[in-house]
């Protein structure tokens, strides 16, 4: 994995300039993802090119993922040859699960429920990642649960509730209804990969080999699928909006910034800061919905968003006596 953030990391208030500017810029990042990528779905509908939607999952993750496994590949290769080399068929079947549920199936069904959601809703229902997987570490990692673990999860089921972004019973149309099994479908991979990541991370490999190879691994897939739904038109398409909003935009400035400065944020704090401060991530998403995309912002669900985030910051209260839990890593996203 990563190198372990700085031994003496700072204290958030007394971060240098630049530190603190790597992770604010990590949790803006974070939080605009769901935004610009339901922007590109817009987009997509809205400017067909030869009378086909520019915009699909395989386009946009072959290109973000493209970039973000040879970003994290080139860093090291060498010793990701070496590690590929040593580890034993094990480990080698982790690494693929992790990067089917990592580079695929998690991203895939992200963005179907995007597709049939808002921004707001998809994202207060992927809130439930964070309790499914101290749930499934329980079951099979026989991981305790958190300090406080049923009062996260009951604050966050009822800010669910009370947002009321989901219809319930037969006022949810069908349409409604796939985003939520799409939804569900990431957040399990997602809670999956969460425990299969901390059994890797036991093991110590390189970034390149548990991150890297997975991404690109996934956007070979993504390419071919492209090839055999679309053709090879629907790779690149010469238009300036296409080109800025999917590649500079998403690709390089949302998906590789977000791993740059997650990596730069890494050298100067915990992972406990950074996950501290990136739940603050869940306001970045809602608020830019709403501002960028008009998406309503009613008062059950400010106060739904407020019990999700209490929730989700439950866990960085301190304990009694005793080491403190470390926190949940790879649920703020299902994307690598």
């Amino acid at each position: 994995m990563s190198a372990p953030a700085h031994p003496n990391a700072p204290s958030l208030a007394r971060a240098t300039p630049f530190a603190a500017g790597a992770l604010l810029g990590f949790v803006l990042l974070s939080g605009l993802r769901n935004t610009v990528l339901r922007f590109l779905q817009i987009q997509g509908a809205a400017h067909p090119i030869d009378g086909e939607n520019p915009i699909s999952f395989c386009n946009v993750f072959l290109i973000s993922q493209l970039m973000l496994g040879a970003a994290l590949l080139v860093r090291e290769p060498a010793r990701v040859r070496r590690e590929l080399v040593r580890i034993e068929t094990p480990v080698r079947i982790r690494l693929a699960l992790d990067a089917f549920l990592g580079s695929f199936l998690a991203p895939l069904s992200f963005y179907l429920s995007l597709d049939h959601l808002s921004v707001i809703t998809q994202t207060l229902l992927f809130s439930l990642a964070l309790p499914a997987s101290g749930l499934l570490a329980l079951a099979w990692l026989r991981e305790p649960l958190p300090p406080r673990f049923w009062l996260s999860l009951g604050l966050i089921v009822a800010g669910l509730l009370l947002s009321r972004v989901v219809p319930m019973g037969s006022a949810m149309g069908s349409d409604q209804l796939i985003g939520v099994v799409w939804a569900l479908a990431s957040v399990a991979a997602t809670a999956v990969r969460q425990c299969l990541r901390q059994r890797i991370a036991a093991l110590h490999l390189c970034r390149g080999l548990t991150s890297g190879v997975g991404n690109l691994g996934g956007a070979l897939v993504f390419g071919l699928l492209a090839l055999k739904i679309y053709g090879p038109q629907h790779f690149f398409y010469a238009r300036i909006w296409w080109v800025f909003w999917v590649i500079a935009v998403y690709g390089v400035t949302v998906s590789l910034g977000t791993e740059v400065l997650r990596q730069v944020c890494a050298r100067f704090y915990s992972v406990a800061q950074v996950a501290l401060v990136g739940s603050a991530s869940l306001v970045i998403t809602i608020g830019s919905a709403a501002l960028f995309l008009g998406e309503p912002l009613s008062p059950p669900v400010l106060g739904g968003s407020a019990l999700i985030l209490a929730g989700a910051l439950l866990r960085f209260l301190p304990r009694g006596a005793g080491p403190p839990t470390p926190p949940l890593q790879g649920t703020a996203r299902p994307l690598s």
